[in-house]
């Protein structure tokens, strides 16, 4: 299992290597979003706008200007047996059947688990459960798994909520709902749409007779 640092970024190429080679083993990242333990810097993985140590918020930079790096699509373009997104939290049936697939698919697996971070994402600890169930209902955080190259939504919400539900009680993105900043919600939520749009797209393509 490793953190941010090892998956996204710095160990990006060696993981990229093991995935390509085929090795028979289960890769996991703890995705929280940022480096968090060293000082709550931003990463790839951090989200489009996010306030962190090293995309300040402020007058000339409105937090972090480049949207989030999908890793899970990255490793499900290495044609292994088995992706899957799921989530610390939020649903543990989710979480125990993925990584029970995952553990007894023989070769390369990978799963990216979202696991939120109190101090790093700025909300209450007792909110943990409320700021997962916003990831997937508003679909920052789709869960999906692809098995042998076929798509497989795991949970599509009955009503889709808008993003500023997810953003609003975190403070790193409080900076989002001050007068003139309406835009970058917008562009946030254009960016979830497309990806979500496109994630339909393909579990219709690829579950195709």
């Amino acid at each position: 299992m490793e953190e941010i640092g090892g998956t996204y970024d710095i160990g990006l190429q060696s993981l990229s290597g093991a995935m390509e080679r085929g090795h028979d083993m289960v890769y996991v990242c703890y995705d929280n979003g940022a480096y968090m333990n060293t000082g709550i810097q931003r990463s790839s993985a951090t989200p489009h706008f996010a306030d962190t140590t090293t995309s300040p918020a402020g007058t000339k930079v409105p937090g972090k200007m480049q949207p989030r790096k999908d890793l899970t699509e990255i490793m499900a373009g290495h044609h292994i047996p088995y992706v899957a997104q799921t989530i610390a939290t939020a649903n543990f049936k989710d979480l125990y059947e993925k990584a029970e697939k995952a553990i007894y698919t023989k070769g390369a697996a990978f799963l990216n688990v979202m696991a939120p971070c109190p101090r790093g994402w700025g909300y209450p600890t007792e909110d943990l459960m409320k700021i997962n169930k916003l990831a997937v209902d508003t679909c920052y955080w789709p869960l999906y798994e692809v098995e042998n190259g076929k798509y497989k939504v795991n949970y599509k919400p009955a009503k889709k909520l808008p993003i500023e539900e997810f953003l609003k009680p975190q403070r790193r993105f409080k900076h989002l709902f001050k007068p003139g900043n309406e835009w970058m919600i917008e562009e946030f939520q254009k960016e979830l749409d497309e990806r979500w749009e496109m994630l339909l797209k393909l579990e219709e393509i690829t579950n195709k007779e």
